[in-house]
């Protein structure tokens, strides 16, 4: 990626991001049982962006260390960095236990030592909690993820399904609200 690209990335963000009055951030555990692989636990961060009461602008950026795929008889380790962002509803922003439900968009970065792996986009929805007073809330999350990949192993290609359910918890910082 050249630097064009990582600057005018940046400036979007920016400016996206500037109307914006109030927002959170904050840090999760994750866990991700996928279809044809392994469970992997992992951990990651998040931001969001709150531009009218209940709509929120949100970013997720998680590591998976490990899933555990077959490919004809053989087992795969992947690595996994899937990069979400979409639109989460607050259905109640200013009470003490805050439901709320998202979608969105998701590119997944993947990696294996033995062979080659294809990172693809996907999409997934989210329902969770946050739940606290102040400017200090915990939440809970469920997402349904959907992604399919492709996997060269040797003489051996297999398309794979990583659609699952990830299950995050954490604590984050709300400002401006």
């Amino acid at each position: 990626m050249n630097w064009k690209k990582i600057v005018t990335g940046l400036a979007t963000v920016l400016f996206v991001s500037a109307p914006a009055r109030a927002g959170s951030f904050g840090v999760y555990g994750s866990y991700w049982n996928s279809d044809q692989a392994d469970s992997s636990l992992g951990g990651g961060g998040k931001v969001g962006f709150t531009f009218v009461k209940f709509l929120e602008l949100e970013f997720h950026g998680t590591y998976y260390p490990s899933f555990t795929t077959d490919v004809s008889g053989l087992a795969v380790d992947v690595k996994a960095k899937p990069v979400d962002g979409g639109l989460r509803v607050n259905l109640l922003p200013s009470a003490p236990v805050n439901p709320y439900v998202g979608a969105g968009v998701t590119y997944y970065f993947l990696s294996t030592d033995q062979g080659a792996i294809d990172s693809k986009t996907g999409i997934y929805g989210q329902a969770g909690l946050d739940v606290g007073s102040g400017n200090t809330r915990f939440f809970v999350e469920a997402l349904w993820r959907k992604m399919d990949t492709h996997i060269s192993l040797a003489s051996f290609d297999r398309d794979a399904k990583f659609d699952g359910v990830a299950a995050n918890a954490g604590v984050a910082w709300r400002w401006g609200r």
